[in-house]
């Protein structure tokens, strides 16, 4: 019967941001029900993070993480669409993606925070059985503040003892006040101070207003626009739920970053934006980015898909902690870095590849074929209906073009056995100086790591460089693509030569997003930023730097992504 609709980003966001998150998400679930939802849009997290829901979904009671449902706006959407705001987060676009990807079986959406929780007076089991018989109206709820010790004290997984001990808290220590608006030309349409905590109205009045104004895209003010419009659509009316209902914030002022922000960034126009506000609709026809593919899942299905299933080990086999396989204590760099066990490496690579568009493209260009199968099984795993993935050899060889989501670079290097033997002449030559006393041990060590690494880099680099400078130039790369590099480090020469050959590459402009025209002339900077590098596997993001010659600010943006994909298109309600 109701969508609950909050945002918010993996950022650790002022003071204690995951246990807020989490307490607020088991509270408010304790007063829903089954049939009702709460809608959080993860906004502008880094890509290569989970959401934050999905990195707290283990403090989620059972009930709550069965309620939340995460709609994802990746960090290249808020590129293409910030303008000139200097927010890491566009409030009103996050509220509004939530609200038309909300049931459209559900008569009310109630906007709020994600760091807020309702108290529903002892007449009601939950909101759906209070607003059973509630009249169509714009409401409105004052919030009362707990303070950071007192909220900190309590367990996030009890929620019913929570939101008890909270009422209680505030009723014996004469805190129960509702704080309303004190100036009155504003208070007609905006009861209490801090209106955006609870903005409650049927789904049809969001709906015909379209939602947040998205063109207020600075600090403040944009819950007062709402209040004001929804007055307008109400008949100059707003409502209020005192005696059923009370609204707890959970205070963060500790930290000081509120207190920073507040007095440091731009604000958007009270006077424009509300005191002379008179239109009821707002945005395009396109608000809450309906014409964009959106990841959009159900956290527990999510989680419950993608958890690890741990297998129970006997403790005659697994107790003594045996090694996978035997210490290696030859120092042999080259070998040692590029010879990897492909099984292993592809624990790792998934990390990278499961917070990736389900639709993403993945082209591998390398010659291991037991790594491109592994490759190819786990990106089926993690993504069953999207495309398979591509190999750049095959396409090189149908004369084609790809323009990967991601490039996977297998740098993977195995001693021939003519190699094998030089090495082990060399050794044994060596071992008859030391038996003769014409050389240490430790000079032997050095003598021979010497020439084994001398012959695996020539090798190495021959097998590798002749493939790239024949493959590479098939490649057509996106701003926001990744580009994982597998066997090496940024140490290793042929990263140094991989980085230089890729940055000659042009920057494809993805066509479903053109704007202001072809840019096929265009002098464009490639940049390789690292975001993961572990031990053998690196995972590096493709960026784009208009030439200093360039003028026109937005042409950057043009060749960000405006869809991530793998979500569902929004119909309109």
């Amino acid at each position: 019967m109701i969508s609950i609709v909050t945002y918010g980003r993996n950022d650790n966001y002022s003071y204690n941001l995951v246990k807020r998150i989490a307490f607020s998400f088991n509270c408010l679930a304790e007063v829903l029900t089954e049939e009702d939802e709460i809608l959080f849009t993860d906004y502008n997290t880094p890509d290569h993070l989970p959401t934050l829901p999905e990195s707290i979904w283990d403090t989620l009671t059972d009930k709550a993480l069965s309620l939340v449902k995460v709609i994802r706006i990746p960090s290249h959407v808020h590129e293409l669409i910030k303008r000139d705001s200097p927010l890491p987060i566009l409030e009103n676009v996050s509220r509004n993606a939530a609200i038309v990807r909300s049931n459209p079986k559900n008569r009310w959406i109630l906007s709020t925070n994600p760091d807020v929780l309702l108290v529903l007076s002892s007449r009601w089991r939950n909101l759906t059985e209070l607003l059973h018989e509630a009249t169509d109206s714009f409401y409105e709820m004052p919030r009362m503040d707990i303070p950071e010790s007192v909220w900190s004290s309590l367990d996030r997984k009890d929620p019913k003892t929570n939101i008890r001990a909270l009422r209680d808290w505030l009723i014996s220590n004469g805190a129960a006040v509702a704080e309303t608006s004190p100036d009155w030309q504003f208070q007609k349409y905006i009861l209490f101070d801090g209106p955006g905590d609870f903005q409650l109205a049927p789904r049809e009045y969001f709906f015909r207003l379209r939602g947040f104004d998205e063109a207020m895209n600075k600090y403040f003010h944009s819950d007062s626009n709402l209040a004001k419009r929804m007055w307008l659509l109400n008949g100059s009316r707003t409502d209020h739920l005192l005696g059923s209902l009370w609204v707890l914030h959970q205070d963060h002022y500790l930290s000081g970053e509120w207190a920073r922000t507040v007095t440091r960034i731009v604000h958007n126009d009270l006077s424009a934006n509300v005191a002379l506000q008179n239109t009821i609709e707002a945005n395009g026809a396109s608000w809450g980015l309906s014409d964009v593919c959106l990841p959009t899942f159900s956290l527990c299905e999510k989680i419950t898909k993608e958890r690890v299933n741990f297998c129970r080990l006997p403790e005659s086999e697994a107790g003594g902690l045996p090694l996978s396989q035997e210490i290696d204590w030859r120092t042999h760099p080259i070998h040692r870095l590029s010879n990897y066990r492909p099984e292993v490496l592809a624990l790792y690579l998934r990390e990278s590849l499961r917070v990736v568009s389900p639709d993403a493209l993945l082209v591998y260009l390398g010659q291991n074929a037991a790594t491109a199968k592994l490759i190819h099984r786990l990106w089926n795993d993690i993504s069953p209906s999207g495309p398979p993935m591509s190999d750049l050899a095959i396409a090189g060889e149908k004369n084609e073009s790809l323009s990967p989501d991601v490039l996977l670079v297998d740098c993977y290097y195995d001693r021939s056995e003519y190699a094998q033997k030089r090495i082990r002449l060399v050794q044994e030559q060596m071992q008859r100086r030391v038996e003769k006393g014409r050389m240490t041990e430790r000079e032997l060590v050095e003598e021979v790591s010497n020439f084994a690494n001398n012959i695996d880099v020539e090798a190495w680099q021959n097998g590798l460089f002749p493939v790239w400078e024949r493959s590479l130039p098939r490649v057509q790369l996106i701003a926001g693509a990744l580009v994982i590099v597998l066997g090496c480090n940024n140490y290793a020469g042929p990263y140094v030569r991989l980085k230089e050959m890729l940055t000659t590459l042009r920057l494809k402009s993805p066509n479903h997003i053109r704007r202001g025209g072809d840019d096929s002339n265009r002098n464009v900077n490639l940049e390789l930023v690292p975001l993961y590098i572990h031990h053998r596997l690196m995972v590096l993001r493709v960026t784009s730097k208009a030439d200093v010659s360039e003028t026109s600010e937005g042409w950057l943006k043009t060749r960000l992504r405006a869809a991530f994909g793998g979500g569902r298109r929004v119909s309109r309600a």
